[in-house]
């Protein structure tokens, strides 16, 4: 919307308006609302001029992942409505035209850029940001993608199969906030719509804040990403938006705020006072700085005091209106003119300020300005006219001598009509009747008029006088009676009356040539021309009332536009005012129709864009000979019109003639292809409806990208809004609102305060706010209460924080900088408080606290809490845990969190019923047959499980599980390789072998200031953070007892680059002592420092800073995870069908309900983890492997690489091929490898635990017997005993002949392919058992420490950067046969309905040579049939064509080499160092 910089001017008036979202605490909303534009823009393209393209299969998938995100984070209730713009109103247009126009031409202009600079140029078109327009192919093909992905999601989600969903699409017409604001209007008027329904709407807009507060529905939110100002680092093509940051902007907050900003007139009104209506009035005066349809009036600008202006001239006008300006969406053009009049000063002020010149002082034209008056108004000077003075000088001696007199005295004499008067001249009092009247209000006296002789008297005004003054009283009168007088006899004086009226009229000519300038300038006629004036003016109204319409009631005329450039300047929109109320009639519009899609375009694109139309209407681009041609113009003319920002800027196109382009369209029509005349129609909204009884096939829309939804279970109809007969406007009588509101929705109205506007430089966004804010003051409902007595009644017990979006919490401590007060159990089970004294270091964390909750509140959220003299400590609930009699108990978080006890709720009207406590479901209701649980019994920890029936209390379940010899265990084999290739070596052992002083290896390692001049810059590597416990992931970490630190190899080898980068520098801050922080001269010159910043840079874009307890395998373990898999899912896993009777409730996983359960399980890396819940980005069931761990505080998210790739996955980062990877919380997995709530069985409790050697064996065994098995081909039967299975051998499967396996280390081999100059070919991946033996066989060979040590950390970079490659070096290769694309289910789908979680298939990738040696033929690039796939399956055990090919060969010998001297140089030093060590114990 056209407000620019509204979002942040408000946070900054009302910084509690928006809530950080938490997915546990935000509240539930029913309908979730997606403007769907920005989403678009966001994942197709950036917006740093880069010139990059993304595949469509990437912009899609993004697209889906975000829209999938936004709902995973609201989880809507009843409705999901999603809404593209479609062809958009012709008001609309002219800014769609201007702006589309700028973007082509600033995508031309970076493209040359790139070329002059020698940036490499993507091979196809870079995106067109204009193809996001109605009727382009990109968007028909959108729609299309839209329709796959709702289906799959239905299919596969619980929670979008349960709600309603709405695909409102391109070819709808109406903007997609409008028509999302038209669906609202219409469930509003529904006499059964509930007026307590909560809304979500997710959008950038700062209209859609305007929409939300039109509904008037206070349970009403926005969602949007976190905005940030001031220095943004930009990224190409879509970012993840896991790594985003959201927020919720709460209606309810800022309807509050609004209601204190006009506290101050409600009972100043000589109306009824009706915030809704204020609210509606407010709405209205806004659209004057600012929407997508007018422009903005003149010198209006948020940044430079438009919003306080407009607010308090409104206020002005309610004083002196009968009522309200907005009448349910209708103007009330009489008193929008009173408003008008009083904004009409700005201008004048506007002008004062930019017109004072030296004619200006000569002509004293400060005497008769708003300024001028304004400056003598705040130091107390008057300007009055000689002879005016003359009067206050005669009135004063007898004003003074009869106010002298006490009230009694006066009030005696008035009753005896002894009361002295003053007589006054006829003529002077006549002349200046305006002044005396002003005069003799502020002294206290009456002018009265003797209409009998026609005369005039001055007399006493007695009544405004308390018979009951005191002596005290009477001083006070007395003396400011003295000081009004003053105030007149000092006052400014001007000659005379014509002095003062020639000056008026030099003002009024300055100020009428400037507006001149401005019409003549901008609009191109004189301020004389009336008619035109005139005219401009009206049309400006009728363009305010069509917006007021648009939000209020719908579009009310598809072929209205405003026909200027500019808005008139604000003193003359009264001039058009004036008129339309003259003339009396309603301003009325022809409602017409939209234009077709193709006509729209054809309206806003420039000739740049051409090829997102149809080639027939080309000609009509380009062509001299066009009749319309002059609507593509190839440059155009732009007005910055006092704006900074180009996007801010007035684009001077002349608006496109609707006839003259109809016409000439309208032949080109019968030349287009069928699938060109649909994009050229009107559609209609899709409604998506779940039918468990459908199984059919849905296609995919990009084939070799997604693959066909087998068993789809949707299907679509027509969505008809309901009718409207009389829209409801206004807030609907039973809405709640305050402390009222639904559980979750914030309200100020909990916690007493006042509030007053003031400067308070908060920082909301970085920055001190320049503007005032609105500041609460808090008074503490506590304050009739001790600390103690506060800890009584609550320690232990659950209360209220976190205002205004409270959430529920425990009481686990309460401190006043004296005691701790804390519940504890004593040795009966009873809870009671106990005190105790603190000691120094909590007294000095209490002080700190208490100034740290002070400055946060105040110079944040424009809170002032007063003296902070008791702090309560509590654990937030968050969530609730099934006992085992089957009940849900709350259960907490583990983070304390800290508040000040004024801030503190007793209790709530509505609690949030998600946590709160249930008692135990008979177990037919939890666990009804057929239901799909999840079993957690020993026999199949984790597998799927269907209920078929009950026994007593307990159930009876059928187990589908696969053997624990086929579970894939990749990721513990790759853990095992890096804990023995990558070592980390002391600090202190660092600082020996660097020779750097120790405090230096600190200091360099860290954040490292030098002064320069007023600023500091950091010249350290930032590989270790210690205040912040912050680590770079495979360069340091702390020792397991947390006393010192450790680097890698990778970091050993940064801080040596950095040393002989800049020697200089280590050199002379070697020499450095103590301290204090050093300066630039003592340690360098600016030259080189400007070098450390710039290779600082570059060394640091790929460090990863992380919590210590964060994990993370390298790049290199992500390529090998990666490609096992993808062998791995090619093989047959059988099911193994079981039976159970008698499984208790805790035997069984309710996922759903186990967020704190689930969220404390332990994890390594490694792990294998199946996904539990039945809804979110990933199917249920579906299976990875644990690659990073990332706490943050108690929060726990993994990073997993899944079996298959997934439709919302995504590659890490680069660090893999496919889209298998995603970040997600620990609470939606079940960790199968650490089994942590397994259920036993009398008969597993009394089993005996496997070791891991008899695990091994029962491996072989099952590996043999697949081997001997026999085969329908001699030579398959060959093949196979001389291979063994590549999944086999990862996993730890070994052959009976040790050279069938026989490998080296896989650091080795890539030292081995980078150092060779002989061999050129790509060495096969080896196992590592061979490797340890290759390593022990060279044990004995010499070797250069030094040499090797640049190798190895030449080698360990490519490990931990290099990862994205597969691990045999060669092009990655999914499958070197013609083995099934994503999407196949291999296996089959799991029995009982469970999905497999197989759904988004891959590039084809290049095969190479020895996988084409080993198959007859290269491999096809569509899927095979079933048949096709068991044939492939016989006697391969899995392993790849390219696989077994490269086992048939006996390995080759190898002279040892560097690197394997330098490890097993190493492994003696260590072995040495043990020996020394025991020779000095």
């Amino acid at each position: 919307m056209g407000i620019p910089k509204f979002f942040r001017f408000i946070s900054e008036r009302w910084p509690l308006i928006s809530q950080l979202v938490d997915e546990k605490q935000i509240p539930e909303f029913d309908n979730l609302y997606l403007d769907m534009n920005s989403i678009l823009h966001t994942c197709t393209h950036s917006n740093d001029g880069s010139i990059t393209r993304i595949s469509d299969d990437q912009m899609y998938a993004a697209i889906f992942n975000y829209i999938d995100h936004l709902f995973s984070i609201i989880k809507p209730k009843k409705t999901f409505y999603m809404a593209i713009d479609g062809v958009a109103p012709r008001a609309k247009m002219n800014q769609q035209r201007a702006r589309r126009f700028r973007t082509a031409y600033e995508a031309e202009i970076n493209l040359k850029k790139a070329i002059e600079n020698g940036d490499e140029l993507p091979k196809e078109d870079p995106f067109d940001s204009n193809s996001i327009t109605p009727g382009t192919e990109f968007m028909a093909k959108l729609t299309e993608n839209l329709k796959y992905f709702v289906h799959k999601k239905i299919t596969e989600d619980s929670r979008w199969a349960n709600i309603e969903i709405v695909l409102s699409g391109h070819e709808v017409p109406g903007e997609g906030e409008h028509k999302i604001q038209e669906f609202i209007r219409a469930v509003r008027s529904q006499d059964d719509y509930d007026p307590n329904l909560r809304h979500c709407i997710y959008g950038l807009d700062a209209d859609l804040i305007m929409l939300g507060l039109v509904s008037h529905d206070p349970h009403f939110a926005l969602l949007r990403e976190e905005v940030t100002f001031g220095n943004r680092k930009t990224s190409s093509g879509p970012k993840d938006v896991t790594d985003q940051k959201f927020y919720l902007l709460h209606l309810s907050l800022v309807r509050e705020y609004l209601e204190l900003e006009f506290k101050e007139v409600e009972e100043q009104v000589d109306f009824e006072y009706d915030f809704e209506k204020v609210l509606d009035d407010f709405i209205l005066i806004m659209y004057v700085i600012g929407n997508d349809f007018l422009p903005h009036l003149p010198d209006l600008h948020l940044n430079k005091g438009a919003f306080p202006l407009l607010l308090s001239t409104f206020k002005q006008s309610l004083l002196q209106s009968d009522g309200y300006i907005n009448e349910e969406g209708k103007i009330n053009l009489r008193r929008l003119n009173i408003w008008v009049h009083h904004l009409s000063e700005f201008e004048f002020e506007n002008f004062e300020e930019r017109e004072v010149d030296v004619e200006w002082f000569n002509k004293k034209l400060d005497d008769v300005s708003i300024s001028g008056e304004k400056k003598r108004k705040k130091i107390g000077k008057l300007l009055i006219l000689k002879e005016q003075k003359k009067l206050v000088g005669y009135i004063k001696p007898w004003l003074m001598e009869v106010s002298s007199q006490t009230v009694n005295d006066l009030i005696q004499l008035a009753n005896e009509d002894k009361l002295p008067t003053l007589k006054l001249n006829k003529e002077d009092v006549e002349k200046n009747l305006d002044f005396l009247k002003q005069f003799a209000l502020e002294a206290g006296f009456l002018i009265i008029h003797s209409k009998s002789d026609d005369s005039y008297v001055a007399k006493l005004d007695i009544d405004g006088l308390s018979p009951a003054e005191s002596e005290e009283d009477y001083d006070e009168r007395i003396s400011e009676l003295r000081k009004t007088v003053k105030s007149y006899q000092a006052a400014n004086l001007v000659e005379s009356q014509d002095v003062l009226g020639e000056t008026k009229g030099v003002y009024e000519e300055k100020f009428k040539t400037w507006k001149n300038n401005y019409y003549e300038e901008k609009l191109h006629f004189p301020i004389d021309d009336k008619e035109k004036l005139i005219e401009m003016t009206e049309h400006y109204v009728e363009g305010l009332q069509w917006v007021l319409y648009y939000y209020y009631r719908g579009c009310p005329s598809w072929n209205f536009y405003y026909k200027y450039h500019y808005a008139p300047r604000i003193s003359d929109v009264s001039l058009g005012l004036e008129e339309l109320i003259k003339k009396g009639v309603d301003i009325t519009f022809e409602k017409s129709k939209p234009f077709k899609p193709f006509e729209q375009l054809m309206a806003v694109l420039p000739a740049r864009s051409k090829k997102l139309m149809p080639a027939a209407y080309w000609p009509l681009m380009t062509d001299e000979k066009s009749p319309i041609i002059d609507f593509y113009p190839h440059e155009v003319d732009i007005d910055m019109n006092g704006k900074t920002a180009s996007w801010e800027a007035v684009v001077l196109l002349d608006f496109v003639d609707e006839k003259k382009l109809l016409d000439a369209l309208k032949p080109i029509e019968s030349k287009l292809t069928p699938q060109e005349t649909k994009r050229n129609s009107y559609g209609h909204n899709i409604k998506f409806i779940n039918n468990p009884q459908i199984d059919k096939v849905y296609p995919s829309p990009l084939p070799g990208f997604f693959h066909d939804i087998e068993h789809d279970k949707c299907y679509e109809t027509e969505f008809v809004l309901p009718e409207v007969v009389e829209p409801k406007i206004g807030k609907l009588a039973e809405a709640r609102t305050g402390t009222d509101l639904s559980a979750g929705f914030p309200t100020l109205k909990y916690v007493p305060f006042t509030s007053e506007l003031a400067l308070n430089e908060v920082k909301v966004f970085n920055f001190s706010s320049k503007s005032e804010t609105m500041i609460l003051n808090v008074e503490n409902v506590w304050s009739d209460m001790t600390s103690r007595q506060f800890a009584q009644s609550f320690a232990g017990k659950l209360i209220y924080s976190n205002w205004p979006f409270l959430r529920e919490c425990k009481v686990v401590k309460v401190v006043d900088g004296e005691y701790n007060y804390e519940s504890v159990r004593n040795t009966k089970g009873f809870k009671h408080v106990v005190t105790t004294d603190m000691d120094p270091e909590e007294k000095r964390s209490y002080r700190s606290t208490c100034n740290n909750l002070d400055y946060y509140w105040d110079k944040t959220k424009g809170v002032k809490l007063g003296p902070i003299e008791v702090l309560v400590h509590v654990k937030a609930v968050n969530g609730l845990i099934r006992n085992p009699n089957g009940a849900y108990v709350k259960t907490y978080s583990k983070d304390i969190e800290v508040y000040p006890l004024q801030l503190i709720v007793k209790d709530v009207t509505h609690k949030d019923q998600r946590f709160a406590t249930r008692p135990p479901l008979p177990i037919e209701e939890e666990f009804p047959v057929h239901s799909q649980v999840i079993f957690l019994g020993d026999l199949g920890y984790g597998a799927p499980a269907q209920v078929v029936g009950y026994s007593g209390d307990k159930l009876s379940i059928r187990v589908s599980k696969i053997s624990s010899t086929a579970e894939p265990n990749i990721g513990k084999r790759r853990q095992s390789i890096e804990a023995k290739q990558i070592n980390y070596v002391p600090s202190f052992d660092v600082s020996k072998k660097l020779a750097i002083n120790p405090l230096l290896l600190s200091k360099i390692t860290s954040s490292y200031m030098i002064q320069d001049g007023n600023k500091k810059i950091n010249i350290g590597l930032e590989l270790k953070f210690q205040s912040k416990r912050q680590k770079v992931l495979g360069y340091t970490k702390q020792s397991a007892n947390g006393k010192f630190w450790e680097f890698s190899p990778l970091a050993i080898n940064l801080i040596q680059s950095y040393r002989q980068k800049f020697p200089k520098l280590f050199a002379k801050l070697s020499q450095l002592k103590g301290s204090d922080i050093p300066n630039l001269k003592d340690v360098s010159d600016a030259d080189e420092i400007q070098e450390v910043k710039k290779w600082l840079k570059e060394v640091k874009a790929d460090l990863i800073p992380v919590s210590l307890e964060s994990q993370s395998f390298t790049k290199f373990s992500f390529g090998a995870i990666e490609q096992y898999m993808e062998n791995y899912i090619l093989t047959q896993v059988p099911m193994i069908n079981k039976d159970i009777r008698g499984v208790p409730r805790n035997a069984i996983l309710n996922a759903s309900e186990s967020y704190q359960l689930l969220s404390d399980q332990k994890f390594e890396l490694g792990d294998r983890v199946e996904y539990v819940q039945d809804f979110g980005k990933v199917p249920k069931m579906s299976k990875g492997t644990v690659v990073s761990i990332i706490t943050v505080g108690s929060k726990t998210s993994l990073g997993v690489i899944f079996d298959v790739p997934q439709l919302s996955g995504n590659n890490m980062n680069g660090k893999l091929q496919s889209n298998r990877g995603l970040l997600l919380d620990s609470s939606l997995v079940l960790n199968l490898t650490n089994r942590q709530f397994v259920y036993h069985s009398r008969a597993s409790k009394q089993r005996k635990p496997m070791t891991e050697e008899e695990k091994v064996a029962r491996i072989k065994a099952s590996q043999a017997k697949k081997t001997h098995k026999p085969q329908s081909q001699g030579a398959a039967h060959t093949v196979e005993k001389k291979t063994g299975s590549a999944a086999s051998s990862e996993n730890g499967q070994t052959s009976s002949n040790p050279t069938k396996s026989k490998g080296s280390n896989e650091l080795l081999s890539l030292l081995r392919k980078k150092s060779s100059d002989k061999s050129a070919n790509i060495k096969e991946f080896k196992g590592v058992e061979a490797a340890d033996k290759e390593t022990q066989d060279e044990q004995n060979q010499a070797h250069n420490p030094q040499a090797a040590k640049q190798i190895y950390n030449q080698i360990y970079s490519n490990v931990m950067s290099e990862g994205s490659y597969p691990v045999n070096g060669g092009p990655y290769v999914p499958n070197a046969r013609n083995g099934p694309q994503y999407g196949q289910p291999i296996p089959p789908p799991a029995p009982y309905g469970f999905p497999p979680g197989a759904y988004y298939q891959q590039h084809p990738y290049p095969v190479p040579p020895s996988a084409a040696s080993a198959s007859p033929a290269a491999p096809p690039t569509f899927p095979p049939q079933q048949n096709q796939l068991q044939q492939q399956r016989s006697g391969s055990n899995g392993a790849p064509a390219a696989t077994r090919s490269s086992q048939e060969g006996k390995p080759e010998s190898k002279e040892p080499n560097a690197i394997d001297r330098f490890l097993n140089a190493t492994k003696k030093s260590d072995v040495g160092s043990e020996k020394d060590q025991k020779k000095d114990n």
